[in-house]
């Protein structure tokens, strides 16, 4: 069995951590912000969210490109 690795941070610190990594490929603001707000979804609806649950939210993700 794999241990998880637990990482302690705000989500403030989260936010600008992965709009510094994803601020590069944007073509403004507007595509920044979407980026970053799915990937932001999608990390959190992964914590301990039943996979039926998580695949809904996928489809829903793949719907709105």
């Amino acid at each position: 069995m794999q241990k998880r690795k637990v990482v302690r941070t705000t989500l403030g610190d989260l936010i600008v951590s992965v709009t510094d990594e994803v601020r590069p490929f944007a073509r403004d603001p507007w595509s920044l912000y979407r980026a970053v707000s799915w990937i932001l979804s999608d990390l959190l609806a992964h914590q301990e969210t039943p996979k039926r649950l998580r695949q809904k939210h996928l489809r829903g993700f793949a719907n709105a490109l």
